[in-house]
């Protein structure tokens, strides 16, 4: 089980690993390629973009053919990806490689947290909020790389490291998910593959588990949770509120952080006016609040709840941004370095893992990857907004009025948090466990 989380979550550090590999270098990257403030736009949105159509059939294949097939899957696009775009840089091709990246997104972090939910009991869910810390650490990560590797001298090229770093660890932790992690149990049992399903519980578990005599037919043969009947499922009955409040609430934190925290790097230039090296120093000091956020949030969502937590991290980041943009041109010092941090550490411990981890929870088992799959479709919607929009607001507004615009995002969150009730921790996702067995079910339980 250890290995579970480590490889799981670690398809969480390389999605944020590979996403900060370009915003680290964006300015090295547009100065070398003579990338319009159009063509940035183009080049930062469009993994998100691609990833915001395929989420849903990524969700849809992993129900098919399994969760781990695309796991792995998203680890070779990724490698290809880095490839094409330090190799062929051109505009075009960089494009093509983020296309790539996006299809890797999808298929890889729309199915990894409904992969650990499957192995979690529900007093352990909170545990999924975990993701956001690895997040944060991967994001550091590539951070003090970029530096490093710009002490070397290495001028512009300082994006081709970037990226390349990204490539290496995809290529790693796709071979070690490959030799190491097992298939869901849960989803070999629905599949009516219980040998299968025995072999995994023992290996994930260290119990003991009575092997059937052979399989059998798949316990939903006549009940298909992907496509339109999927769909409506989610939208009808007890789920409808639960798919709102998951997909809105994950599409305004990804909006806010690919808005704000994502281009924190050019913010902190703007800010600190000191230099590339200074300025990434600065946003891994801002990082570090993130970390203490991330996996601070599992305490959090434990306390208060997964929606109380992220309720209350939206008020506070929404005063946040808009006090950042209100005063960015007069902030003093301890100021400019305390709002930034301060929405790191409230945005990593609440709004950024709720709506993921709502959304794994909030359907039984032949709906949660299509489910995860939509809420990270909103997601990432949120997300290609923040970075095909921000760019194009600080040509045009500047910072000031580019950040305070951005406090919008994390007021709706808020909003819908408060007005949409609905609680895991109170109300499990359904009462149905036709699809694992009463063996399966214990063993969770005593993980």
């Amino acid at each position: 089980m250890r290995w579970v989380w480590a490889l799981a979550l670690g398809g969480i550090f390389f999605e944020a690993y590979s996403s900060t590999a370009l915003g680290s270098a964006l300015e090295a990257l547009q100065r070398q390629l003579a990338l319009s403030a159009f063509q940035v736009s183009v080049v930062t949105s469009t993994s998100m973009l691609v990833a915001l159509l395929l989420c849903p059939v990524a969700g849809r294949l992993s129900d098919r053919y399994g969760r781990l097939p695309m796991i792995l899957l998203a680890k070779v696009l990724a490698v290809v990806s880095t490839l094409v775009a330090i190799v062929l840089p051109t505009f075009e091709l960089l494009v093509f490689s983020r296309v790539l990246a996006g299809a890797s997104w999808a298929l890889d972090f729309a199915v990894v947290m409904a992969y650990i939910a499957e192995f979690l009991p529900r007093r352990h869910q909170g545990r999924l909020n975990r993701w956001q810390g690895m997040w944060y650490i991967a994001t550091t990560g590539n951070l003090l790389l970029t530096a490093g590797v710009y002490l070397l001298g290495v001028g512009d090229d300082i994006w081709r490291w970037s990226l390349g770093s990204a490539g290496v660890v995809a290529l790693l932790l796709g071979i070690a998910q490959w030799f190491t992690l097992p298939e869901s149990p849960r989803w070999l049992a629905s599949q009516g593959r219980v040998r299968e399903a025995t072999r995994a519980m023992r290996l994930i578990y260290r119990v003991e588990v009575e092997m059937p005599a052979a399989d059998v037919a798949p316990a939903r043969s006549g009940q298909d949770g992907g496509g339109a009947a999927g769909l409506a499922e989610m939208f009808r009955g007890r789920y409808r509120r639960r798919t709102v409040l998951a997909g809105v609430t994950f599409m305004m934190q990804g909006l806010e952080y690919y808005a704000i925290g994502w281009y924190l790097p050019i913010i902190a230039l703007q800010l600190f006016g000191a230099g590339f090296l200074p300025a990434t120093l600065g946003v891994v000091a801002f990082n570090l609040f993130g970390i203490v956020g991330g996996f601070g949030s599992t305490s959090v969502a434990a306390r208060l709840g997964i929606r109380r937590s992220m309720q209350l991290g939206f008020a506070g980041v929404a005063v946040l941004v808009l006090a950042l943009g209100v005063f960015f041109d007069s902030l003093p010092v301890w100021a400019a370095v305390a709002l930034p941090a301060a929405f790191l550490l409230l945005h990593s411990a609440g709004p950024a893992p709720g709506g993921a981890s709502l959304a794994a929870l909030a359907y039984p088992s032949h709906l949660r990857a299509l489910g995860s799959g939509l809420t990270n479709t909103a997601g990432s919607a949120g997300a290609a907004i923040g970075l095909f929009v921000f760019p194009l607001l600080l040509a045009e507004l500047g910072p000031r009025g580019a950040i305070t615009v951005t406090a919008a995002a994390p007021a709706i969150g808020f909003l819908v948090s408060t007005l949409v009730r609905w609680d895991p921790e109170r109300e499990p996702e359904t009462s149905d466990t036709s699809d694992t067995s009463e063996s399966a079910r214990t063993a969770a339980g005593k993980f």
